[in-house]
């Protein structure tokens, strides 16, 4: 619960290639470090995000922001100007030369906002929500301006650096973004026979406890409890980046991995461990019934099954290069994937269940 704090509460949403996650992974990595392992942070490249991180910069202070589909990629800097919701009566005979400007969400489309603003002779567009938390938006076309989107939070900052003048920065990320994953072995040089692992990232606007803190969380107390007694040769750790974004960091590791000749021999996948009546076991058949088994000695109640179609997680970047998988989840969704998904929806015992039972399982992959 404490990582969870750490992580959800400290922290707050970790977007990949945000300062969010990079807290987080100086958080995992000082963890595991701590606890006796060699860790590497492997850092990768990827192309498809669909939560491009973004920054806005203004009086000393910067924020973080999302990228709208369609924006250019680069920087911009100007004066910082204050359009209202950026519709033709807000815009009507301003001149916009060479300066930043700022809307507020609302009541006309993006691509409208855009395209009056950029009639003015705007660098860059910041769109402040309207709601409380970040968002992710759509421009419907492809524009030559940086275009990004705040939280509402950021929204009085702005609007006080557009009244005095100040100058704001824009950066948006370019199609090529960059995010980490953390690797624990016993030594540096150490195999990693079992692959224990969850993604530390989380969607924009939302802190993630259970998607994936949880995870991440379980993840490092099992790391922790199997090196009270020394460090097992063969078991890594391993937390994943852009897992929202599409599996990247996994896919990183595992294509890593494969070229190295260095594949697991198993991969254990938790991801949303902290709420839940029972656990949900995905994966290969042999592992799943391992598992089972050991979920029925123990008095916890667990459900054999199959990952629904519209859902993914990072054991699957495993199992298409051939490793035998294994993946525990829970069964109650809770509010993830939104700013309700807080560490208040996480049930400790449940948590508790979840990492008993991964205790058990990598005990018995060891032998």
């Amino acid at each position: 619960m404490e990582h969870i704090e750490r992580l959800s509460v400290d922290i707050g949403p970790r977007v990949a290639g945000s300062p969010g996650e990079q807290q987080a992974i100086d958080y995992i990595a000082g963890q595991l470090r701590s606890f006796g392992y060699t860790v590497e942070v492997q850092p990768f490249e990827y192309v498809g995000d669909r939560f491009q991180a973004g920054e806005v910069a203004a009086n000393g202070q910067s924020f973080e922001a999302y990228t709208m589909r369609g924006s250019a990629g680069g920087e911009a800097t100007g004066e910082a100007v204050y359009v209202g919701i950026a519709d033709a009566g807000d815009i009507a005979g301003r001149d916009l030369t060479g300066k930043v400007a700022i809307a507020s969400r609302g009541t006309i489309p993006f691509a409208e906002k855009l395209a009056n603003v950029e009639n003015a002779g705007a660098v860059a567009l910041v769109v402040i929500n309207s709601q409380e938390g970040a968002f992710i938006g759509d421009l419907g076309q492809a524009t030559d301006l940086p275009v990004v989107s705040v939280a509402n939070e950021a929204g009085q900052a702005l609007r006080d650096a557009a009244a005095a003048g100040s100058e704001v920065k824009v950066r948006v990320a370019g199609s090529r973004a960059t995010s980490w994953n953390v690797l624990a072995r016993a030594s540096e040089d150490a195999s990693c026979e079992v692959l224990v692992g969850g993604h530390h990232d989380s969607v924009p606007g939302a802190p993630g406890a259970l998607d994936n803190a949880s995870g991440a969380a379980t993840v490092l107390e099992l790391a922790r409890a199997f090196a009270a007694d020394g460090l097992d040769d063969g078991l890594c750790f391993a937390t994943f980046g852009a897992e929202e974004s599409g599996l990247f960091g996994s896919r990183a590791m595992a294509d890593r991995m494969q070229s190295e000749g260095t594949l697991p021999r198993t991969m254990v996948n938790l991801d949303m461990t902290g709420l839940g009546d029972s656990i949900d076991l995905i994966g290969s058949p042999e592992l799943v019934q391992i598992a089972d088994r050991l979920a029925e000695e123990a008095g916890i109640d667990a459900n054999p099954t199959e990952l629904e179609a519209f859902l993914g997680s990072d054991h699957q970047s495993f199992q298409v290069v051939g490793v035998p998988v294994i993946f525990l989840t829970t069964d109650d969704f809770g509010q993830f994937h939104t700013p309700g998904d807080t560490i208040a929806t996480i049930d400790p015992a449940d948590l508790e269940r979840a990492g008993d039972l991964a205790y058990a399982l990598i005990t018995e992959l060891l032998r």
